[in-house]
């Protein structure tokens, strides 16, 4: 009975003492705890990105891509019909303006000509003989008037006549390169508007551009123009124009075309149907103070952004002026700040208010 109540006060004190060794343990290690805390918060700058403020104009090119043209670009067609005699012309091959492509037999051009070359030649004295019949009074006015009549027909017919003979030579109205050939062989008959090859000048080429409304407004005609041409081996460049802006949108895509002309730096490389990138540049273009779009700060309900000052923030109210790509037009609402020498903070900005030490490599 009494080793009961011996183990009855035995177990209390147990836990008591216990408790009193867990307490005194976690009074020595609390210290040890709030100490390494502080010691990892103690953050005494906040490390941003800063930025140099930029003084120039917003809106000063346009780029876009296209294909290449040649400025003149013609398809040479029949104007007669005629069996082929000679072929002279071959894909890719280099022509003068007046070159002959194609010849068609001129047998019966040449003596149709030749028949109404004797007509012609009779009329026109038949008409003399009667104008001196009508002035001595011994024919009408109509018998005159029929002469006239037949030897004007006759007058048009053998220009037709000639214009033919002429035609049988199928010759290219411009310089430039063979870009495509019809099949054709010698002996065939060749109908009259039948293609028989598309010429191209490739010294003289043109890149279309299809823009947009915005773009629309920072391109003039005579703008100057840089064109790059990416090859497997090399990167070509050059300069040209805007020689043209369309009147009025398409109405398919709603986009304006606009031609920008150059000269074929590498004649022997660069041909029509390839892309290249084009920057047009708008010489009227405003300037203004430009900063990153990530310099932006929205607090209040107001347009902020944070100068970098001596390793401090300073918070600056702007009002933006315009935005384009990844930059944006500003000025400082106090007048007396001029923002054009200084940097801005571009990371880091949720952390930040005014006045906070800064740490940033670009300072």
């Amino acid at each position: 009975m009494q080793l009961r109540q011996s183990v009855r006060w035995i177990l209390p004190l147990v836990a008591i003492m216990m408790l009193a060794t867990s307490c005194a343990k976690a009074q020595q290690e609390d210290p040890v705890a709030v100490e390494v805390v502080a010691s990892a918060t103690d953050y005494t700058q906040i490390v941003s990105s800063a930025v140099a403020v930029q003084t120039k104009a917003l809106r000063d090119k346009v780029v876009g891509s296209g294909t290449i043209q040649g400025q003149q670009e013609v398809s040479v067609k029949a104007r007669t019909s005629g069996e082929i005699n000679t072929i002279q012309v071959t894909l890719g091959s280099t022509l003068q303006k007046g070159d002959v492509l194609i010849e068609l037999d001129d047998k019966v051009a040449n003596l149709t000509l030749s028949q109404l070359e004797k007509q012609s030649e009779n009329a026109q004295k038949e008409l003399g003989v009667n104008e001196q019949l009508y002035a001595k009074g011994a024919i009408s006015l109509s018998a005159l008037n029929s002469s006239r009549s037949t030897a004007d027909g006759l007058s048009a017919q053998l220009q037709n006549a000639r214009n033919t003979l002429s035609n049988m030579s199928i010759t290219t109205p411009i310089a430039g390169s063979v870009a495509e050939v019809a099949k054709l062989v010698v002996g065939d008959l060749l109908t009259s508007g039948t293609q028989v090859a598309r010429i191209v000048d490739l010294a003289h080429l043109r890149v279309t551009l299809a823009v947009g409304q915005s773009q629309l407004f920072l391109i003039k005609e005579g703008a100057k123009a840089d064109i790059v041409i990416a090859t497997p081996t090399e990167t070509i460049t050059a300069q040209g124009s805007v020689s043209a802006i369309s009147a009025s949108s398409d109405s398919r895509t709603g986009s304006w075309t606009v031609y920008v002309d150059f000269e074929n730096p590498r004649v022997d490389l660069i041909r029509a149907g390839i892309t290249a990138q084009v920057t047009i540049y708008n010489a009227d273009a405003p300037v203004y103070t430009l900063v990153p779009n990530a310099a932006i700060v929205d607090r209040n309900d107001t347009t902020y952004v944070f100068v970098a000052q001596n390793n401090t923030a300073q918070l600056v109210e702007i009002q933006i002026i315009d935005q384009f790509g990844d930059q944006t037009a500003i000025q400082s609402v106090d007048p007396a700040l001029n923002l054009s020498d200084k940097k801005v903070l571009v990371s880091a900005l949720s952390r930040i208010v005014d006045g906070s030490s800064i740490s940033s490599q670009g300072l």
